[in-house]
C-alpha cells in the first residue's frame, strides 16, 4: 500500500473526491506529503505546505518564504480511531513537518474544512515532549 491508498482506505473526505489523486499527487511531486511507517506499514500520512497567514491558503499555494506552516490533511489510522499508535504517527508526521518547513510563526490544522490555528513553537513543544 501506497500513501495515496492508506488516505483512500481511511475514507476522510478529501479521498472520495473527484480530483483527490490529481490533488494528492500535486503535493506529492513538491515533496509536501509527510509518511510514517512502522517497520515497512503506513501508519500515518499528512499532507503540509507553507503559505502566508494573512492569505486564504487556496490549493495549490506554497510559499516557501511564508510564515504559516499550513496542514491541509491527516490521516494517522485507518478506522478513524485514537489509539496509541496513531500517537506516536502524529508526532512522526509532526516531526517530518519540522524537518521539511522548520520552524515559523504559525501552524494551521484543516479539520474537516474548519482552520484551527496554533503558535507553531508552542505546539511543536508541547507535541513533540
Amino acid at each position: 500500500m501506497n500513501a495515496m491508498e492508506y488516505v483512500e482506505l481511511s475514507g476522510v473526505p478529501e479521498s472520495r473526491w473527484p480530483i483527490f489523486r490529481e490533488w494528492f499527487s500535486w503535493y506529492n511531486q513538491r515533496g509536501m506529503v509527510g509518511v510514517a511507517k512502522d517497520g515497512d506499514e503506513i501508519v500515518g500520512v499528512a499532507i503540509a505546505r507553507v503559505i502566508n497567514g494573512s492569505e486564504e491558503p487556496t490549493h495549490y499555494l506554497h510559499r516557501p518564504e511564508g510564515d504559516t506552516a499550513f496542514v491541509d490533511l491527516t490521516v494517522t489510522s485507518t478506522d478513524g480511531r485514537s489509539t496509541a499508535r496513531s500517537r506516536r504517527a502524529m508526532q512522526c508526521l509532526l516531526t517530518i513537518l519540522w524537518d521539511r518547513f522548520g520552524p515559523r510563526r504559525s501552524l494551521i490544522f484543516n479539520r474537516n474544512g474548519v482552520q484551527k490555528k496554533y503558535d507553531y513553537m508552542k505546539f511543536m513543544q508541547k507535541a513533540l515532549a
